[in-house]
């Protein structure tokens, strides 16, 4: 499986939009049954502001012009539900790769690019939240070096309890 890699924009949020709502669908599998996944295609415009923002960076894997997958990046300071004061902490916003290429290293190869970017960009850790149930992401964060940074917490807007995680980062990484 080929791919090429982009900085995507706000041009790209329906292929964005379409990635998030597959990845969120599959949370199916460990959710709660009467847990909905939400649906990023219904707002689409906050989703097109954010990639439209200078302080957001988002790359995005493409097979013959079709999404496989991306990951982006924020200021920790500038996440809407779990802001920081800390303006040297990154905020890994999202990773999600399409179910043909997971196991593939493209999940690895997206997360080594943000890596540098954020590193690029002058932060000197990062951070993320994924669902303390999503087993199969825990497992890749920490062996990419990712530690968990307390127990966890419940996010009455997603609907599920969130893991935060943080690693340092550096422009060397």
């Amino acid at each position: 499986m080929a791919y090429t890699l982009r900085t995507a924009g706000p041009e790209d949020v329906g292929q964005i939009a379409e990635v998030l709502h597959e990845g969120f669908v599959g949370y199916r599998a460990f959710a709660p049954p009467d847990w909905e996944p939400p649906d990023p295609r219904t707002n689409l415009d906050a989703l097109r502001e954010r990639l439209s923002s200078p302080d957001v960076w988002c790359l995005l894997a493409e097979e013959n012009g079709a999404p496989a997958g991306h990951i982006s990046v924020m200021p920790a300071v500038k996440h809407d539900s779990f802001p920081s004061t800390d303006p040297a902490l990154a905020h890994l916003w999202q990773l999600f790769v399409r179910p043909p290429w997971q196991g593939t290293g493209l999940a690895t190869t997206l997360h080594a690019e943000a890596l540098r970017e954020t590193g690029a960009r002058g932060f000197s850790a990062i951070r993320l939240y994924t669902p303390a149930a999503q087993v199969r992401a825990r497992r890749f964060y920490e062996r990419e070096g990712w530690a968990t940074a307390g127990p966890p917490i419940e996010d009455t807007d997603f609907g599920l309890p969130l893991v935060e995680y943080r690693r340092a980062i550096s422009i060397s990484v």
